[in-house]
């Protein structure tokens, strides 16, 4: 008998002398090294490998012997269930043939497919590639229970052989995806060409890790099937080493993607205009980037004239209805080769076109461009009458990059302007001569950045007796040629260049470092505040962000206040709403800063997640000359005290103003009156003096 022989992965065990001969024929019968039983004619296994009994919860294979697979493995519609020691049933697919060494005994696969399901979780473990991959050298399968659950949730299988190049599909994949079934091998640039031209270059970066280092991947994209219509697929790759084939699979998740974008918001996308955002058109930028040698390639850079007009009359909501009637116009009337996007300033949008020969030119896109942006809107009631100024660029030579002729496309657009409304530039080489001397300012705020060579100056936050309550940090640059730069200088090139959020970043962590460190005002800890201009809490990872800079520097969370211009915190997404009440709980406050410059209305102070009021420079300088503004700044406070918010006023700088801004009950204020900016040693030396009293600001009031 065979009981006594044991292997690394198959052990046998005795189960009678009725199945000794079948265990001693079974002993020398090869299996696969994959979750495998095999069977006599009546069922009673005589086999099973190590991963057999691992998948079961069993010790060791030796417990699966003798026992009878209906008991096993329990079959329902559609999906099974394994029996396993000690835990409860797991679903699974079995696929059953007879052993091509002897077809009396029959090999049953078992695969685990509880995560073999349409959730965003779905995948196969490599291992489950690997047991599939070891199967299918047995045996060609057919049709089996596994192939049932990969068509319930629309997976197709492919292989590709890189020492052939190609690329075979399963026939549920052909049929997925449209490509047609006579087409048994593909390259992989011609299954490149069935994905959209904007996101080849990520997918082709995708796989990259895949074909040249072997690890596993998992990348989404949309490919065009065979009716035209672009579906969403989730593909999973790994390879097997022994023969160094790329196996996996390709899920149909469109209908998943659909759902997921009608519940939350797409990082890619503006919220106010549907269009692609600075993230949603990196895929093109790249594109352009590769064909930048072609002159057959533009950007369009569009100003729209009057927004900035409608929203000071008509509020921001107005202005928001108005971009987006536009943005409906771009997406209805640009030529498919041509992608709108809305990227920072709330009256520009950038038009990318990939092929200009399909878009008629060059001249017929700007006039067109041009007509679609020179329209009258109905917006609140109104007739508007807009037009916009447009700057063009096309690549100058070979090695242009898609960020360079977005700078360009701005720098024309500017110049569009200069000459009047409704007008169209060309950056030409002039122009294109001098923006490119702007391109070193940006390339030495990255080296700043990087070098930890930025500064943060802290400008106090007084009560009305003069103590010192909080800071707000403000960001220099020290640059070694042109000395303090400030940041309404650098920030624009921080924003041309996508530096914004990892100058966020530094801000947090920088901020907090300095503060956990300063000394007690009066015996209470002071607040720092954080002006937020890249990030916004609903970002993913930025909880994270916060948490990991809190628990670096040590500081107490009721110290933090995170600084929103008002409209950020407009027409809230509710992954930016939950990230808001989830850091409030731990103690962080929010503040709205320069409040009423929005052109909101005032009832909308009620349902934004903020504690404190910051009142606007240009209402409270303008107190003691404009009754208006008087009236706007009362009503501001009066509003914020209703509503259980603090007040603060900026721009304080006369005794007087000061005056009328005490007896409307602010609560904080922040001007030059007491102090300007300071670096963070002086800031920290001001409030050892007088125990974090700013002297004689009582007198001042006087």
């Amino acid at each position: 008998m065979a009981s006594e022989h044991t292997r690394p992965d198959v052990v046998d065990s005795p189960a009678g002398d009725e199945l000794s001969g079948w265990m001693d024929l079974a002993e020398d019968l090869a299996l696969p090294h994959a979750p495998v039983l095999l069977t006599t004619p009546g069922g009673i296994v005589v086999r099973a490998t190590e991963q057999a009994a691992e998948l079961a919860g069993q010790p060791s294979p030796a417990a699966l012997l003798g026992q009878c697979l209906t008991n096993l493995v329990t079959w329902t519609d559609p999906t099974s269930w394994l029996r396993r020691q000690g835990k409860p049933p797991l679903p699974v697919r079995e696929a059953s043939w007879p052993h091509t060494g002897d077809e009396r005994l029959r090999v049953t696969l078992l695969v685990d497919v509880s995560n073999l399901v349409t959730d965003e979780q779905s995948h196969m473990r490599p291992e489950q590639w690997n047991w599939l991959a070891e199967a299918q050298r047995f045996t060609r399968m057919g049709t089996s229970p596994l192939q049932e659950a990969q068509q319930e949730a629309r997976i197709g299988t492919w292989e590709w052989n890189p020492a052939t190049g190609t690329m075979r599909l399963s026939g549920l994949l052909h049929e997925l995806s449209g490509i047609p079934a006579e087409k048994d091998s593909l390259a992989f640039d011609d299954y490149l060409e069935l994905v959209p031209p904007e996101e080849r270059a990520r997918v082709r970066e995708s796989w990259t890790p895949l074909i040249e280092h072997h690890q596993p991947i998992v990348v989404e994209h949309h490919l065009r099937v065979d009716n035209g219509t672009a579906r969403v697929f989730r593909v999973r790759g790994m390879a097997i080493e022994e023969t160094g084939v790329l196996v996996g699979t390709s899920q149909d998740v469109t209908d998943q993607y659909r759902e997921e974008r009608t519940q939350l918001p797409d990082p890619s996308l503006d919220t106010v205009t549907g269009l692609r955002n600075r993230a949603g058109i990196h895929d093109l930028l790249e594109e352009l980037s590769n064909r930048s040698g072609s002159e057959n390639v533009a950007i369009l850079s569009c100003k729209v004239d009057n927004v900035e007009r409608i929203t000071t009359g008509l509020g921001h909501e107005a202005g928001d209805e108005l971009l987006a009637a536009l943005a409906r116009r771009l997406t209805d009337g640009l030529p498919d080769v041509c992608t709108a996007a809305r990227l920072f300033d709330q009256d520009v949008f950038v038009v990318l076109c990939l092929d200009l020969t399909a878009a008629g030119g060059l001249e017929a896109l700007a006039t067109r461009l041009s007509g679609l942006l020179r329209t009258t809107v109905p917006v609140h009631g109104h007739l508007v009458r807009v037009s916009a100024s447009i700057g063009v660029a096309l690549p100058p030579g070979s090695g242009t990059s898609g960020q360079d002729l977005l700078r360009f496309a701005d720098a024309a657009m500017l110049k569009a302007q200069q000459q009047g409304p409704d007008q169209v530039a060309l950056a030409d080489p002039d122009l294109i001569t001098v923006t490119d001397r702007q391109l070193p300012l940006e390339e030495q705020l990255q080296e700043a950045l990087r070098n930890d060579e930025l500064a943060l100056h802290y400008q106090p936050l007084v009560a009305s007796d003069g103590t010192i309550t909080g800071a707000e940090a403000l960001l220099r640059w020290p640059h070694p040629e042109h000395g303090l730069v400030s940041p309404g200088v650098f920030l624009p090139v921080a924003r041309r260049g996508g530096l914004l959020r990892d100058i966020d970043r530094w801000v947090l962590r920088t901020a907090l470092h300095e503060a956990a460190g300063w000394p007690l005002s009066h015996g209470q800890p002071v607040d720092i505040g954080i002006n937020l201009s890249g990030l916004v809490p609903g970002d993913s990872g930025f909880i994270d962000l916060v948490t990991d800079a809190v628990a670096e520097s040590g500081i107490e969370w009721h110290r933090i206040v995170l600084e929103l211009v008002e409209t950020d915190l407009v027409d809230l997404s509710l992954p930016t709403r939950r990230a808001m009440e989830n850091l409030t709980r731990r103690g962080v406050r929010f503040a709205i800063d320069d409040f009423g410059t929005g052109y909101s209305s005032l009832a909308r102070l009620k349902g934004l997640p903020a504690q404190e009021i910051k009142i606007a420079r240009q209402f409270t300088s303008a107190t003691t000359e404009d009754t208006a503004d008087l009236a706007v700044t009362r009503a501001i406070a009066d509003m914020a005290h209703a509503l259980g918010r603090r007040c603060v006023a900026e721009g304080v700088e006369t005794a007087h103003q000061l005056q009328l801004l005490s007896d409307m009950g602010v609560e904080s204020y922040q001007g030059w009156l007491f102090s300007p900016a300071l670096p963070a040693d002086e800031f920290r030396t001001l409030l050892t003096r007088d125990r974090g009293r700013i002297p004689a600001v009582t007198e001042r009031a006087g």
